[in-house]
């Protein structure tokens, strides 16, 4: 059919260049998507370079200083009930990535998970 197609003059040979381009095109947006995919290690390490462990003393600082900071208490309720950090809120692991963005709607805001 591509012979035939190259043969018959130039309204073909324009519907042959036009579907070269087209298919240029498309490997070329495929490869763009396929550069900017990472892989799950990736993001696993850009997510641990953005994240700084604090230790209960700095913690006790932040506070004391009056530093605006959003403590999330992840443990399970009843150890959370025991003994708290005042102020502090309460989700459990398993409902943190479905509620995030619910509790805390500023996506700049400095959290600290006890």
């Amino acid at each position: 059919m591509l012979k035939e197609l190259v043969k018959g003059g130039k309204m073909n040979r324009k519907i042959v260049t036009a579907v070269l381009v087209m298919m240029l095109a498309l490997v070329f947006c495929l490869t763009v998507q396929a550069a900017d995919y990472k892989t799950p290690d990736q993001l696993v390490k850009e997510a641990k370079a953005a994240i700084k462990e604090v230790g209960p003393a700095d913690l006790k600082k932040m506070l004391d200083t009056k530093e605006k900071v959003i403590v999330l208490d992840i443990r399970d309720r009843d150890e959370y009930e025991k003994q708290r950090i005042p102020g502090s809120i309460q989700m459990s692991r398993g409902l943190v990535d479905l509620h995030i963005e619910e509790i805390i709607p500023d996506k700049n805001a400095k959290i600290v998970l006890v």
